[in-house]
């Protein structure tokens, strides 16, 4: 029998909280200012007062960078729950402290055997957005320990630790603001894009559902707010229509396919 996950719920507008709270349970999700980067808003530790949150550090950190969060985490404030982080560097860092553990690495957590064995230093995985329904399955199945699974939300495609957005408007005379829509010309694809002091990050301009993954159990059913109206995200949860266009990524579509015999 599948148990009742909660969902995690990325917070970029503080009035969600209490909107979401009326419909169904929840975890939020704070993006840690200084730590963070693809999100516009961000939040300084002590601002952070929701009993049993997250937080969330996805920047690649260099050693100064580690430091500042080692010295922040000192004094770990008593309400916070756990934490989702990207670089491998925070693992050690966190050790020692009695909280839940996320890794979160984007596009590269597709493997259960990948997973299973980072599964030996934390808690849990975000599962990667870029594989199908069946593989999902395979990996929930032979995960070790209940996982992450995102089902809601602008999915990142890529991150950059360099100013991508200025470099663009200063080499080309079309100002493109932040945030903003950008397209690529070759295969016409538009991205949204975000720009912050610790890199830049672009995202599929168009919304994933991928709601058909509750049919599994896991730790946390992930919803990514950037970007998303509140109305939207609640409507997602009741069941409703939505304002915006989505599709469910790759959950019906491979990104390998193997050639037949003789194509080139």
């Amino acid at each position: 029998m599948i148990k009742m996950s909660k969902y995690l719920v990325l917070v970029q507008n503080k009035s969600l909280i209490s909107k979401f709270k009326e419909v169904e349970k929840a975890t939020f999700l704070f993006p840690l200012e200084g730590f963070s980067v693809g999100y516009p808003i961000t939040f300084k530790l002590d601002e952070i007062d929701e009993f049993g949150a997250y937080i969330l550090v996805n920047r690649l950190l260099d050693e100064s960078s580690i430091l500042k969060l080692k010295d922040l985490f000192s004094n770990f404030p008593k309400n916070i729950k756990g934490i989702v982080f990207e670089d491998l560097g925070v693992i050690d860092l966190v050790k020692d402290l009695d909280i839940t553990r996320i890794l979160w690495q984007s596009h590269l957590n597709a493997s259960y055997l990948s997973i299973n064995g980072f599964l030996k230093y934390v808690d849990s995985v975000m599962v990667s957005t870029d594989i199908t329904y069946d593989e999902i399955k395979l990996i929930v199945n032979k995960a070790t320990k209940p996982l992450v699974l995102p089902i809601f939300g602008f999915i990142p495609t890529m991150y950059s630790r360099r100013y991508l957005l200025s470099n663009f408007n200063i080499n080309f005379d079309d100002k493109v603001s932040n945030p903003n829509v950008i397209k690529e010309e070759v295969l016409k694809d538009e991205f949204k894009i975000f720009e912050n002091e610790y890199g830049t990050v672009l995202y599929f301009n168009k919304l994933y559902n991928g709601s058909k993954l509750k049919d599994f159990d896991a730790l946390y059913y992930f919803i990514n707010s950037v970007f998303v109206s509140d109305e939207d995200i609640l409507n997602f949860i009741k069941n409703e229509e939505l304002s915006i266009e989505y599709d469910d990524g790759f959950l019906n579509k491979k990104t390998i396919y193997k050639l037949k015999e003789g194509e080139k």
